[in-house]
């Protein structure tokens, strides 16, 4: 049985843009823009990348496990007909 690879990429870029809640961007990936005072603020830069990284955790999970599932209903369904 092989083993699954957890992939994580946290990216701080600049930009223009004006500070906004989380938002999901067509790709999957999440997004949230904060000002540059939090940026030099330890405790609110990392505070904002947990939050931004534990949707992406969440949401990785959910879809991972429901597509076990779904294996594990197929493979039942076709054990069944047998």
């Amino acid at each position: 049985m092989g083993g699954y690879k957890i992939k994580v990429n946290v990216e701080l870029v600049k930009c223009d843009a004006s500070k906004h809640d989380l938002t999901k961007e067509m790709d999957g990936s999440f997004i949230m823009t904060i000002s540059e005072a939090d940026t030099i603020n330890i405790d609110n830069c990392e505070n904002s990348v947990l939050r931004t990284a534990h949707l992406a955790i969440r949401e990785a999970i959910s879809r991972h496990l429901s597509e076990i599932s779904k294996k594990k209903l197929l493979k039942t369904l076709g054990q069944r007909k047998k």
